[in-house]
């Protein structure tokens, strides 16, 4: 077998050894024999082509054609004709596929299904790195730069996760690396022909080459590499670490927190067979109100997404007061001032959770306030950061139905919630049928409000399958399939609010939680997504289209009575006491934690007493501290590699060690040189003093 054949072989293998830091990302291996596949396929073509001699330009086009045939294969095979040819239809499925796929890429958090679209994606990355690697460790001849591709494979999944990779795909990835550089060593090594030995050296000891050297280094650098991380403090947390092993709401150092992605279709937290405790809170409210994190205000595609957000760290830090938006200061509507004394147990967000118009936040770290999206959030610190309780303040909005008839004149930062949203024909003709019978806005939002929630049409269910590929997940959604979660339905009446012309966006969150002795307790069980309607006067107002009644509840004002009719009249007047969550208990004074000066909350128990989340470096100081050990690693192996080399006999070690030393500086050694030729070119090339060059000789 020809080198280019053995490096295609070494290749192949780094590639899918690399291709376990997917592991972690999905939630089955679903994905892992497709995407094997994938990099099977690009090797075996490289190993045809080479056999066959033919030319190197034609050589990564063939692998790639290879490679798409394969996708096609397994992703679209009934579009292909006479089962083998891909055309026009082929290219469309793919793209719908891909499209899907990019779609959860932006909604989910891992670890994510193994739904066709993700996995899609992960052939197309994994074979094109194969396709990648191969060319330049095979056809440039650069085994070692073959790294950086490995390296971006390993990279990508171990930035999405919270808790890092672990040191199992991180070995892998960095054997198969190292078993391509060998295999590359020992063809250089082996150009010089028969090694030089000394007398008596026999058997196992006959290898003295540098690929023996070679293997030692390597595992000594990768031990080092597994090793170093998990004694340097915080360094486990990130790139290496594989968590406790005892998953959320486990104890001690090896904690993982639940981070939680405001962007999430929320699946994953719903579907935990037992809840989670990610905070707590007391408060004077005495029945609460959702907790916002944040707000996704652009609609395309049939999905919601949320804007970047923006603030100025001096100008809109939180803790220097959070201004009431004009619409609910200027509007003539009732308010509520609560205060709120929460703890993180295990939640882990660039975003806090707080009621929809906070006004204080003591909180320590940088935390600023977008007052666009209505979003508290630190670009720097996370709520794992927060050991300790702190304290915010909110106004809460109390409007009533008469007081919502119409959005009114809507200002120029709240136009853009009003965009076009594109409605097939089925969507737009049930859109205005919900509608026929409403007067007002006010009317037609609750329309919309109470078709979602009628049980005889739609059923709650976390486990809802997505649209097909090509299908408007809207239209899907509300006129097919007809069953979901909150996102869906939140999602849907903020499309079709903002099709009436309507400022509408989704805000994602959490539900109030459960009371047990004057603490509100928020687990996984209470995330949670809704639709906010904007109205002059009483600002952004939410409503909840989901029909579950365990832990959402509907807000007085959006309750409305039927008439005799069959149609919505108007709500019953929200200056009565606020409703509370199902699940929720309300008192005078809960616990006695108020103090009955201020009305704040004056304690707050530890709902995860010892089991804290445990506060993780900033990324920036974790890449320095990733930096300075990996600088170091290279000084390190040359030491322990001129330290064996001094216990060897004979003159093969030196003169590896003035071939390493020369290399460092810059030397190019020319493979076809003898050692005599190549010791005469070092001394003229480096201008050596007659010492070092009789050394040398």
């Amino acid at each position: 077998m020809s080198i280019r054949e053995r490096l295609t072989l070494a290749s192949a293998l780094a590639v899918g050894l690399a291709a376990s830091a997917l592991g972690p990302v999905y939630a089955d291996f679903g994905w892992l024999l497709r995407v094997l596949g994938a990099v099977a396929v690009v090797g075996a073509t490289g190993l045809v082509i080479r056999r066959l001699s033919l030319p190197v330009v034609v050589q990564p086009t063939l692998q790639l054609l290879t490679l798409a045939l394969y996708t096609s294969l397994v992703f679209a095979r009934d579009t292909l004709a006479l089962g083998l040819v891909p055309g026009g239809d082929t290219l469309r499925a793919l793209r719908a596929l891909a499209d899907q796929g990019l779609v959860d890429v932006e909604t989910l958090a891992p670890p994510v299904p193994t739904s066709t679209g993700l996995v899609l994606l992960a052939v197309l990355g994994v074979g094109a790195i194969a396709v990648l690697v191969d060319v330049i460790a095979v056809l440039l001849a650069r085994a070692a730069v073959a790294g950086l591709p490995l390296l971006l494979l390993f990279a990508i999944p171990s930035a999405v996760l919270a808790d890092g990779l672990g040191w199992l795909p991180f070995a892998l990835t960095a054997s198969g690396w190292l078993a391509l550089l060998l295999v590359e060593g020992s063809d250089r090594v082996g150009r010089w022909g028969t090694p030089l030995r000394t007398p008596g050296q026999s058997g196992r000891d006959d290898d003295t080459s540098l690929g023996r050297v070679g293997r030692r280094i390597g595992a000594a650098a990768l031990g080092i590499a597994v090793v170093v991380p998990a004694i340097l403090p915080g360094l486990d947390t990130r790139l290496l670490d594989g968590g406790s092993g005892d998953g959320i709401g486990g104890s001690g150092k090896g904690k993982s927190s639940k981070t939680y992605n405001p962007i999430t279709r929320l699946q994953g937290d719903l579907n935990l067979p037992d809840p989670v405790t990610l905070f707590s809170y007391t408060t004077n409210d005495q029945t609460p109100d959702y907790l916002r994190m944040t707000t996704l205000d652009t609609f395309a595609s049939g999905q919601w997404s949320a804007s970047e957000l923006r603030a100025d760290p001096d100008d809109d830090a939180v803790d220097d007061g959070i201004p009431t938006p004009v619409s609910v200061s200027d509007g003539g509507v009732a308010t509520l001032d609560i205060a709120l004394l929460m703890r993180i147990a295990n939640l882990e967000t660039a975003w806090l959770p707080v009621p929809a118009t906070p006004t204080d936040v003591d909180i320590p770290g940088r935390w600023v306030w977008d007052a666009e999206a209505e979003t508290v959030f630190s670009a720097q610190d996370t709520t794992g950061d927060l050991d300790e309780t702190f304290s915010l303040k909110a106004t809460r909005v109390l409007p009533e139905a008469g007081q919502l008839t119409g959005v009114g004149t809507v200002p120029s930062e709240i136009n853009p919630y009003r965009g076009d949203v594109q409605l097939t024909e089925r969507v737009r003709a049930e859109l205005d049928r919900i509608v026929a019978d409403a007067d007002t806005d006010y009317e037609q939002v609750l329309a919309l409000q109470d078709h979602l929630r009628d049980t005889d049409v739609f059923t709650y269910d976390v486990t809802a399958k997505r649209a097909p590929a090509g299908r408007d997940p809207l239209e899907f959604f509300l006129l097919d399939n007809q069953r979901g979660f909150c996102e869906q339905y939140a999602s849907a009446m903020a499309a079709l609010t903002r099709a009436l012309g309507l400022p509408s966006r989704v805000a994602v969150g959490f539900t109030p939680g459960s009371l047990n002795e004057g603490t509100w307790t928020v687990t996984t069980n209470e995330a949670h997504a809704w639709p906010e309607v904007w109205f002059e006067g009483a600002g952004w107002v939410r409503f909840e289209p989901t029909p579950r009644t365990d832990t959402t509840s509907v807000p007085p004002y959006a309750q409305p009575e039927t008439s005799a009719s069959g149609g919505p009249t108007a709500a019953p007047s929200a200056t009565a006491e606020p409703s509370a969550a199902p699940s929720s208990t309300a008192s005078t004074d809960p616990g006695g934690l108020l103090d009955p000066e201020t009305g704040e909350p004056t304690a707050l128990d530890d709902p995860a007493a010892g089991s804290g989340a445990l506060g993780v470096p900033p990324l920036p100081v974790l890449l320095l501290l990733l930096a300075l050990v990996l600088s170091g690693v290279p000084a390190l192996a040359g030491v322990l590699r001129r330290r064996h080399r001094r216990g060897l006999p004979g003159p093969l070690p030196a003169w590896a060690q003035v071939h390493d030393d020369a290399a460092d500086i810059g030397h190019l050694w020319r493979p076809a040189d003898s050692p005599r030729a190549a010791a005469r070119r070092l001394v003229a090339e480096r201008a050596l003093p007659a010492d070092a060059a009789a050394a040398l000789g």
